[in-house]
């Protein structure tokens, strides 16, 4: 299973790095995930919100990714530009209802100036749930799983809650990320919520 962790000019370090970061130990422990660090536009360096370079990024995959993970961060020019959202919106049309997409706090916002979530159940980053009414019905709950749009709400740690979330929904692999889990040191926390 592929899983493409978007990375763009401004995003949010932990949003991007702990998702990916779970995905990849999964890797690393026999899960068949294949967790990639990303660019919509084919660059292979942004810089993220508190200054840290990434390099070495590929270009997304929405024709054979299973879930694109979308980190928050510096998004308020994002959405204006309205580069991003259509990117996003682009990717959903090629990935058609197969391609999870998965908003990681304040990415959820992203993923709603991308016409991407109109009234669906999602939630995001507590300071921004008003805006988030905008576009989406307003969950305020850890993680909201509404098949292929899962989001997850406030925190540094938010994206690990979700990411552990999607690997036992995919994969059914319950008692591998309890195991995961016990090696990051972190239980999950919250409540997944489902229709």
């Amino acid at each position: 299973m592929r899983i493409d962790v978007l990375m763009f000019e401004g995003v949010a370090e932990l949003d991007a790095l702990a998702t990916y970061t779970v995905f990849a130990n999964a890797r690393r422990r026999g899960l068949a995930v294949e967790p990639y660090l990303v660019t919509a536009d084919g660059r292979t360096q942004v810089t993220g919100c508190y200054g840290t370079t990434f390099g070495d990024l590929v270009p997304w995959s929405p024709e054979t990714a299973r879930v694109l993970a979308v980190s928050g961060g510096w998004i308020v020019e994002e959405i204006a530009s309205g580069v991003i959202p259509r990117q996003l919106a682009e990717a959903k049309a090629v990935g058609g209802d197969r391609l999870v997409l998965a908003g990681i706090d304040s990415g959820a916002l992203l993923l709603g100036a991308a016409g991407l979530i109109a009234g669906r159940p999602a939630t995001t980053h507590r300071v921004d749930l008003e805006r988030l009414a905008e576009w989406a019905e307003v969950i305020d709950a850890r993680v909201v799983d509404d098949g292929d749009l899962v989001t997850c709400g406030t925190g540094w740690f938010a994206g690990v809650d979700l990411a552990c979330w999607l690997l036992e929904r995919e994969l059914g692999a319950a008692a591998e990320v309890v195991a995961l889990e016990q090696w990051i040191g972190r239980d999950r926390q919250g409540t997944v919520w489902r229709r």
